[in-house]
Order: C-alpha cells, then structure tokens, then sequence
C-alpha cells in the first residue's frame, strides 16, 4: 500500500526507477507555469535572503514595477528595463523616497542600474537589470549580488544611512554648537534686558 498522497510521486521514472522530479503529462500543466500569460522566476534562495526580507515597501514597489516591464517583454529586456518616476508613484511608490529605495535596492544586490538624466535639454530614463536574471540585452549570465548580503551588513549600512540624513538635514547641528538659553538672547550685559 503507497501511503503517499496523491502526486508526491510524481515525474518520469529515471533508470533506477526513482522519479526524476520531472513533471510530466497532467501534472507538468498543472504545477508548471502558465501558458497564458507572462510570468518570472523568483528562486526560493532570493526571496529567503537577509537582502529581500530586508527590502524597504518602496523597493518593493521598483522590483514589482520592473518585473511587471520583465514580463511585458517576454524576459529579453532585463538590464533594459525602464521605469520613470511617474510610473512608479502610479504604482504606489512614494515620490520622495524613490531615489532611497533606488540606491537600496542597488545597495542590497537586487538591481543594477544605469543612471539616467537630464542633459542639454534631454531626458534620458534610468534603465534596470535584475540581478537574478539572465541579460539577453548583453549576454550577461545572473550576477545574483544578493547573496553576499548579511544581516549585520545591511544593518551597518542603513545605519550609516541614517547618520547621513541626520547631519545633511541639520547641517548647523555640529558637536561644537553651544545652546544659548532663549532669554539670554534678550538680555545684555549679565541679565539686563535691552531696552
């Protein structure tokens, strides 16, 4: 008696009699993808990793919006793909923090990108790769950068990243600022008030 559930077994028996783990014959169109419609491979190793746990919402947004243009183009875009900034606050990402979830998904492995820009009158948008892909655009096989992400990596970066914003928001704000108590500043001459 086979106290396996239905289709556990599955795949075309290999010399040795043991299932290959190909799918064959009903099941391969059951559990394979669709015929009907684009789709993308997402390794189980990828979304597993410290870099995409890590992924702030607005990254998440790029790399939804970039597999989405992926798909549009039967895969033979990858390191060609373009998002604007448009498309992606139409997506749901928020403007302002584009260019943040820009360099994180770069910083984390996901993407790579060629900077685009606004030059003597042009507009040139940036154009993406994703790094766990094959580049039919330049034969370039998946770099997959974002398995030497590490949990303490990324934590040190964002770190940094925060101390960065921190001192270019309030660049006056130095170790050295001396606070001056607001009614000393109408006071002159030890206490007395200006007249």
């Amino acid at each position: 008696m086979n106290d396996r559930p239905p289709g556990s077994n599955f795949g075309k028996p290999d010399v040795t009699g043991r299932s290959s783990g190909r799918l064959t014959g009903r099941l391969k169109k059951l559990m394979g993808p669709p015929d009907d419609q684009p789709w993308c491979w997402l390794p189980r190793d990828l979304i597993t990793s410290p870099a995409w746990r890590a992924k702030s919402i607005n990254t998440a947004r790029l790399l939804d919006a970039l597999l989405i243009d992926h798909m549009n183009h039967a895969g033979t875009e990858n390191g060609n793909l373009m998002a604007t900034f448009d498309q992606l606050v139409a997506w749901g990402a928020s403007r302002s923090c584009l260019a943040d979830a820009i360099t994180e998904a770069e910083f984390l492995g996901l993407i790579r990108a060629d900077h685009g820009g606004r030059w003597a009158g042009t507009n040139e948008p940036s154009r993406y790769r994703l790094t766990w892909l094959y580049c039919l655009h330049d034969d370039t096989p998946a770099t997959n950068e974002w398995k030497h992400m590490t949990e303490r990596g990324i934590k040190k970066w964002r770190e940094r990243r925060r101390q960065h914003r921190t001192k270019k928001q309030n660049p006056s704000a130095t170790s050295s600022t001396t606070v001056v108590p607001f009614p000393a500043l109408r006071t002159e001459n030890h206490g007395k008030v200006k007249k």
